[in-house]
């Protein structure tokens, strides 16, 4: 039997559909979803770069900024030269510079001229909490004479009463010009500085004897919890309050429990820290 007109066309165009749709379908599998597997990978490649660019603008900002306060530090405060090289002139400035805050020696060393411009050496050492010598050192630094510090040695100190105590000596060289203004130089401002941690500061030390007769919870006997508060015969067999956070020999008293009938104290026994927990006898 013939195949009618009307049926050959529609087989036809059926066919021509599905070489369309396998022919789209091969092109979608083997062009385009490999070149959007590229473009992905691409986009993975710009993002990283995007994130290192955004921290690069974070770094250039924060450097902007400290070149900012350093150019007008230098603008507005500029360096100047010692009248002189005689010596009241520096130790002047010396105490002017630590303000009393830092227990200082004095040792001239020598003095060398060149024309009419010259340097003069000198020793200093002593003793002071660590901050205050770092605040001085920043002073120095960034003061307006031309000073500038060219050793320095920093060591602890075995003073248990202050724990930041550091010994120093440092060698310091110190700029003058005999033809220069007849005044004493003054710096422009006391600099802080930027280093607040201590790192001669001993992670185990000794500890403070417990000259005011504070509570030693590991001497002492809970009696009795009532609220946030607890009392306790301590190591004087003296019957004695406390408070939740109040301070105790060495810590403070960290937690109560009515219902487990304890209380927790937190120790520092000179950089080791335990937990006492005292409970209430049966």
């Amino acid at each position: 039997m013939s195949m009618t007109y009307s049926i050959r066309n529609t087989l036809l165009l059926a066919a021509t559909l599905l070489i369309m749709l396998g022919t789209g379908f091969t092109w979608l599998w083997f062009g385009s979803w490999q070149e959007l597997g590229e473009l992905e990978k691409s986009n993975d490649v710009k993002r990283a770069q995007l994130a290192g660019l955004t921290a690069e603008v974070t770094r250039f900002s924060e450097v902007y900024e400290q070149n900012e306060t350093l150019t007008h530090r230098i603008d507005n405060y500029p360096k100047t030269l010692f009248p002189s090289h005689r010596l009241p002139h520096l130790y002047d400035y010396l105490r002017l510079a630590d303000r009393g805050s830092v227990f200082l020696n004095y040792t001239f060393t020598d003095s060398t001229a060149q024309g009419s411009h010259g340097r003069m050496r000198f020793n200093v050492d002593g003793v002071s909490d660590y901050r205050q010598l770092r605040d001085f050192i920043f002073t120095v630094e960034h003061s307006s004479p031309a000073v500038r510090i060219t050793d320095l040695q920093v060591r602890p100190t075995s003073n248990q009463n202050n724990l930041h105590e550091v010994g120093f000596r440092m060698n310091l060289v110190a700029y003058y010009n005999r033809g220069g203004r007849n005044v004493i130089p003054t710096y422009a401002e006391q600099v802080r500085g930027e280093l607040p941690h201590n790192p001669f500061f001993p992670l185990i030390h000794g500890v403070a004897p417990n000259a005011n007769n504070m509570i030693e919870p590991e001497r002492s006997r809970l009696q009795a919890i009532s609220g946030d508060a607890i009392f306790l015969y301590d190591q004087g067999n003296q019957l004695r309050r406390l408070v939740l956070r109040e301070r105790v020999h060495l810590g403070y008293l960290e937690s109560v429990s009515a219902e487990r009938r304890e209380a927790t104290f937190l120790l520092n026994k000179g950089g080791i820290i335990e937990r006492v927990t005292l409970r209430i006898s049966q």
